[in-house]
């Protein structure tokens, strides 16, 4: 409650609507009423005359309180505060006015012969102090000893992103998302809270959703949520023991009525266009044949080779060229394999409140189109709320959530010819479809194919429309729970939750796609389903009493997954009529699979806080986790913690300072584990499959790995020190946090004797170290009828490996055209390793005998491979601006890294092997040239069959620096008057415009789309990439309607 009183005039908006909505619901209900009761309720207006009353409403500052609701006692009759605080109202004279607002205490006062009243409201000390929510319950801020940050919905939902977790980014410091793909509902974001700590293991947060663990939150309707907290040390997240070491994200969804009894209906709905944000610079058709003629030269000059110079030698093929050699089409291919794309969001809010009950009921479509001809995704949620008092004694809740996705997307984590990766490189010379045919072209379409040996592939619409990946997930998710009030403050909860997904993939790709699917076309269809289920029950007691105040829980917990998988896939089709609708007409078919596991845990866990003063706080929790994933000899692991805090600003000496209004010191010091690992890794496996023996197919069996019976938990300790100040009441406020986790018995395959008969053992024989500073400042350098509040979140954090096994050695991943990844003890996680490019080989070092003439223009490169830079930040950032001017609100918000790199994987072919496919236009004007000895862009030669081709290894010239600037979002927004709402029988009514990705500033050396992307799997695959889904650019338009 304190930061909706601080902030009151920046919230203007959501103060008037919500006060209005009460409004209009409230009056036809006392008009209901008027006509059942008519004696009693008419008299009072007919038999005492009425007056009209003004006045404003301000607080002790002076400022005036919009949307504050004035009242006359005992009726529903009143109104709500204009834009300055004003308000009018017809009364009976001898009348009671009721004043009250958010964050304020209620004011009585009674009309009398008064026409005019003005109050000031005193603030609501009880009020201010927020509730959070912690594992297990909620605590007062104050009381809180760990770092737990909040964002609410209100927040979230502004940028009308689809993803929840995108709306997330930038609202806290300390939790880094990597938005790596615009392609809608393909590739969920990717989410690291103060470091990565781990290397074979889960590094995803845990996800806890009205407290019962979600698998796959990206399904989650923003809409819904009313607020998400992030815990992210370990006297906040160690109640999650085993599963909390890489933070936990806790998130509320909306219930029933909350502002007392009657029925509120609300609807959200907005439109978006999203076009490509940045294109890459590729080669037209006229600078293709130039720099292939320039190829030719080269080549004749410094590779003894004699090619006709003559373009018509080359380009003879009359569909294409005309008589000169010059090319008759020029394709953009971004431009055709894109679009604008058209998407809506619809949200209803049903929300009912009786005396002892409340209901809730949501539901959202959501289509969202890619820019990617033919990517989509399309999302229908339903949710339901239920919560009711039926006696003193209980309480009782159900949440049941049904969330359904279905749409089609273009692959983004291969190296495959894919479209986003032939929308580059595919021929500029070749249209869409083969003038003499119809048909869509390829890299064999022109003649000149069978001289030059273009690399197969077909172009990127061919590929979209004829290739088709369906996704479909139907998610059920929900809880029921009963709450005993067996004594004052004192209550038992039970809580039964389950998570249960659905899902299928179906997939075929044309028989004509070549070197995709050609001959034989494919067809796939393989299906998933995971159950998972909780069974919590636990204690809680508070109690406050003189100076003391005491939150104490202690319960137990029962988890289980199962997890089912389906496959089949065939091959050999005669015609793509049929698709996948039949795959039994394909004459290769693979071997069905089918797969299925297993995992099981049981817990115990307490949480002791205990406040004095309202100064000194200490919290301890425990945790004893059990589970069917570790070895026999390590079942169990005990996770603790402890936090203190000091309230300093509540001491006598601060009181009643005129600067400081904030002051707390907090520290604290925790255990917490991973257990995401695969759930039989210690066991010794048996791998069943079948295999030819003497002509026929025979099952086989053998163990493929060696069982562990001490596999353990990887364990993190983590220390956490911080501050929270508030100055010149709270209107500028820091909280500033230091870290330090160390993460120990990574797990790793460490090598073991060849007389075992295997060759690895999984192992807990790593560690690795993160600390790091979150920032945050929030200001209110402007208050009053204009209002400006400034929000900056910063994070650094620092990642080490400090042990890797017994010799600490290398372990080298992702290793592709010579270069990959690397992990190191002393370095960070994610580290790019491969050979340094020195320069170019030159015409004067080949006359000083540096070189042989063959090698001029080529890549001159270490002969050792080195670290080359790291895909993690150090830094991440964002700068939020939140304006308001009466009904008027502006938003701009800045997102930021630095202290990163990203490597242009994409340059193996755009650069390195020209000739064979497009590149990128700086080959026709950064490559050596005889002229240029300081340029690292190799030469112009050929790839083509029977030419030198160019020199292609992963290497430094590939790495560029990934940090960069974006504007987020600029978003503005109007609220129209409650007066002029309820003229079109609305209670509040808001629309708003606004911009996404509006901008994005990096480095000149960055070549790509966006250097947050990623082509790989692999979690130290950051800024990876090799061709990514192209970066959107959306511009929305919205209306929030309260009925």
């Amino acid at each position: 409650m304190r930061k909706e009183l601080i902030f009151q005039n920046s919230m203007k908006i959501s103060s008037c609507l919500l006060a209005t909505a009460f409004s209009a619901l409230v009056s036809p209900a006392f008009a209901a009423d008027a006509q059942v009761n008519g004696k009693d309720n008419v008299s009072v207006h007919e038999t005492l005359q009425s007056k009209t009353v003004t006045g404003v409403v301000v607080d002790a500052a002076g400022v005036p309180v919009i949307g504050a609701n004035v009242i006359v006692k005992g009726t529903t009759v009143g109104t709500i505060t204009d834009f300055d605080g004003n308000y009018s109202l017809e009364v009976p004279e001898n009348a009671v006015l009721q004043i009250s607002y958010i964050g304020y205490l209620t004011e009585e006062v009674t009309v009398g012969n008064k026409s005019s009243i003005n109050v000031t409201l005193k603030e609501d000390s009880q009020a201010l102090d927020e509730l959070v929510v912690v594992g297990y319950g909620t605590m007062r801020k104050s009381d809180v000893t760990g770092s737990i940050a909040t964002a609410k919905g209100e927040e979230l939902v502004k940028q009308q992103s689809f993803s929840a977790l995108d709306n997330l980014r930038g609202k806290v410091s300390g939790v880094n998302i990597f938005s790596n793909s615009s392609q809608p509902g393909a590739y969920n974001n990717r989410v690291i809270i103060r470091g990565m700590a781990t290397i074979n293991s889960s590094s995803d947060p845990l996800y806890v959703v009205d407290g019962v663990v979600m698998e796959n939150f990206a399904l989650v309707n923003p809409n819904d949520i009313e607020s998400m907290e992030v815990l992210k040390d370990a006297s906040a997240a160690a109640i999650y023991g085993a599963r909390g070491a890489n933070g936990v994200i806790m998130v509320t969804t909306k219930r029933g009525k909350k502002d007392g009894e009657g029925i509120s209906v609300s609807y959200q709905g907005s439109v978006s266009v999203s076009s490509m944000a940045r294109k890459m610079k590729t080669l037209n058709a006229q600078e293709w044949c130039d720099a292939f003629m320039i190829g030719l030269e080269n080549e004749n000059k410094y590779q003894g080779t004699n090619w006709s110079l003559n373009r018509t030698d080359w380009f003879n093929d009359p569909v294409y060229f005309d008589s000169n050699g010059n090319p008759l089409y020029d394709t953009d291919w971004q431009d055709e394999a894109t679009r604008n794309a058209v998407s809506h969001n619809h949200q209803l809010n049903i929300q009912q409140a009786g005396k002892n009950s409340s209901m809730g009921a949501f539901l959202n479509f959501t289509d969202q189109e890619g820019i990617v001809n033919n990517t989509y995704n399309k999302r229908l949620n339903a949710k339901m709320t239920y919560d009711a008092d039926p006696t003193k004694w209980l309480s009782t809740s159900v949440n049941v959530m049904v969330n359904h996705t279905w749409g089609r997307y273009t692959p983004e984590d291969t190296g495959g010819q894919d479209a986003r990766r032939t929308m580059i490189e595919m021929l500029p010379w070749l249209p869409v479809y083969e003038p003499n045919t119809g048909k869509y072209t390829t890299s064999t379409s022109s003649t000149i194919n069978e001289v030059l040996g273009f690399e197969g592939m077909s172009n990127p619409v061919f590929i979209l429309n004829e290739q088709k990946r369906m996704k479909y997930n139907t998610q059920i998710f929900g809880n029921a729970a009963l709450t005993f009030h067996l004594l004052e403050g004192l209550d038992l909860k039970t809580q039964f939750g389950m998570d249960f997904h659905n899902i299928d993939y179906r997939g075929y790709s044309s028989k004509e796609l070549n070197n995709i699917s050609m001959p034989n076309g494919w067809a796939e269809f393989n299906n998933e389903q995971t159950m998972y289920w909780q069974e919590e029950t636990y204690l809680t007691y508070n109690k406050t009493w003189e100076e003391h105040r005491l939150n104490a829980m202690a319960g137990l917990s029962w988890q289980e997954r199962t997890y089912r998988y389906n496959k089949s896939y065939t091959e050999g089709f005669f015609d793509d009529f049929f698709e996948d609708n039949n795959m039994g007409l394909g004459t290769l078919p693979s071997s069905p699979e089918s797969s299925w596991n297993r995992w099981a845990m049981n817990s115990y866990f307490l949480r002791f806080a205990y406040t004095y003063k309202d100064r000194y706080s200490a919290t301890v929790t425990g945790r004893v986790d059990g589970s069917s994933k570790f070895g026999a000899n390590n079942k169990y692991a005990f996770f603790p913690s402890a936090g203190l805090a000091w309230n300093v600003s509540q001491e006598d000496f601060l009181k009643d300072n005129n600067y400081i209004s904030n002051l707390k010191l907090h520290t604290s010091f925790g255990l917490t584990g991973n257990s995401e690992i695969d759930p039989y890794k210690s066991l010794g496996l048996v791998s069943a499959s079948t295999t030819l023996f003497n002509g026929a197919r025979v099952p086989s069996l053998y163990v493929n790995n060696m069982p562990n019976p001490d596999l353990k938990w990887e364990k993190t300790a983590q220390f956490d020190a911080g501050f929270n100040l508030g100055l010149f009441q709270n209107r500028l406020n820091f909280d500033v946090s230091y870290y330090l986790k160390n993460t120990t018995d990574l797990l790793l395959d460490c090598p073991v004797p060849h007389s075992t008969g295997y060759s690895t053992i999984f192992k807990n024989i790593g560690s690795v170290r993160n600390q790091g500073v979150d920032i945050m400042v929030n200001a209110t350098p402007i208050q009053g009828e204009f209002t400006w509040n400034s929000t900056l979140n910063l994070n650094f954090n620092k990642n080490e490996i400090t042990k890797l096994g017994d010799t600490d050695a290398d372990i080298y991943m992702d290793d592709w055209v010579n270069g990959g990844t690397i992990l190191r003890v002393g370095e960070s996680m994610g580290s790019f390793y491969g050979v340094v490019r020195e320069g170019i080989w030159t015409v004067e070092d080949y006359e000083a005998g540096k070189c042989e003439k063959t090698q001029i223009g080529h890549a001159r490169r270490s002969e050792s491979k080195e670290i080359l830079g790291k895909g993690l930040p150090d830094w991440t950032g964002s700068w939020i601006n939140n304006f308001s001017y009466k009904g008027f609100d502006l938003t701009v918000d800045f997102q930021f890294v630095w202290g990163v790199d990203a490597w242009q994987r994409f340059m193996h072919s755009t650069y390195d092997r020209f000739g064979i496919t497009n590149g990128l236009k700086n080959i026709l004007y950064d490559a050596y040239d005889g002229t240029n000895p300081e340029t690292m862009q190799q030469m112009i030669y050929l790839a083509n069959s029977g030419h030198k081709g160019g020199d292609t290894t992963s290497d430094s010239q590939w790495i560029c620096n990934g940090s960069y600037l974006r504007l987020n979002m600029l978003q503005l927004g109007y609220t129209f008057d409650s007066s002029i709402a309820k003229k079109i029988g609305l209670s509040g009514l808001r629309v708003y415009a606004s911009g996404n990705n509006l901008f994005l500033i990096t480095a000149s050396d960055f070549l790509g789309y966006d250097p947050e992307s990623t082509s790989s799997t692999s979690k130290f695959g950051q800024n990876m990439t090799f061709f990514s889904y192209p970066r959107a650019r959306t511009f929305t338009f919205g209306v929030n309607v309260t009925f």
